[in-house]
């Protein structure tokens, strides 16, 4: 935590972070969200955000990428992908972009 500390200290323009709210009490994530979308603001940072959760992704991206099996199917702001795939959510959107189920992936090895 130190290192991630002293890193930002010297303001950088890009973050590549991930997963970094996972694990983390609801105020706590709130508060690192809130640090990343500061240091956007007041360094015009860049970040590139890796993140199972897509109502993170909606709070912090202007463009979500949609990744299946290594290819990347969609890079769009949030509201276009919910439109390309008729999804009231960024999860459903998912869902349709991929195209599987949870049971079209049982048995499957990574």
């Amino acid at each position: 935590m130190l290192a991630v500390g002293v890193g930002l200290m010297a303001a950088p323009t890009l973050l590549l972070l991930d997963e970094p709210t996972t694990g983390l009490d609801p105020r706590s994530k709130r508060e690192v969200q809130a640090f990343i979308a500061r240091m956007r603001v007041v360094h015009d940072t860049t970040t590139l955000l890796c993140t199972h959760d897509m109502a993170e992704a909606e709070t912090l991206a202007d463009r979500v990428g949609i990744l299946d099996r290594g290819r990347l199917l969609a890079l769009e702001p949030p509201d276009a992908l919910r439109r390309r795939y008729g999804a009231a959510t960024l999860e459903d959107a998912f869902l349709v972009a991929t195209g599987r189920s949870l049971d079209d992936e049982e048995g499957e090895v990574p």
